[in-house]
């Protein structure tokens, strides 16, 4: 069974997309840009663009019912493999303990002159059954 997720948490999408879907008990969350949820407009900077990116993506997350540590994959796509520290600096922020598989893509551009672009595959949590 597929459903279709959007959340008011993060912006969406200026493309005719849904923010997530969720595939049985997988979480597939597209790409996120650095949109200051506000203005509507991208952000300054690789570290502030990652932080905010990766932000709106765990905001889907968790609407979707995943957390930090049901993550398997981030794709992270970067116009330029120089923000790969800030990018860095944002994943140690975020996933200290045990971060997820990570596929860093170089591309020739991201929309609206971005730096940063990321989305995420993750799991559901898994009730743990409490014990009578």
């Amino acid at each position: 069974m597929r459903k279709v997720i959007n959340t008011s948490k993060a912006p969406l999408s200026t493309s005719p997309v849904s923010q997530c879907t969720v595939i049985n008990n997988t979480i597939y969350i597209g790409g996120q840009m650095p949109r200051d949820i506000n203005t509507g407009k991208i952000v300054k900077g690789s570290y502030e663009q990652a932080k905010l990116s990766l932000q709106h993506c765990l905001a889907i997350l968790h609407e979707a019912g995943g957390s930090v540590d049901t993550v398997g994959l981030a794709i992270v796509f970067v116009t330029s493999l120089s923000v790969k520290k800030d990018v860095n600096k944002v994943f140690e922020e975020y996933f200290s303990k045990n971060p997820p598989a990570r596929n860093l893509v170089k591309v020739s551009a991201i929309g609206e002159n971005a730096l940063v672009e990321i989305a995420l595959i993750a799991g559901k949590k898994i009730e743990k059954s409490k014990k009578n």
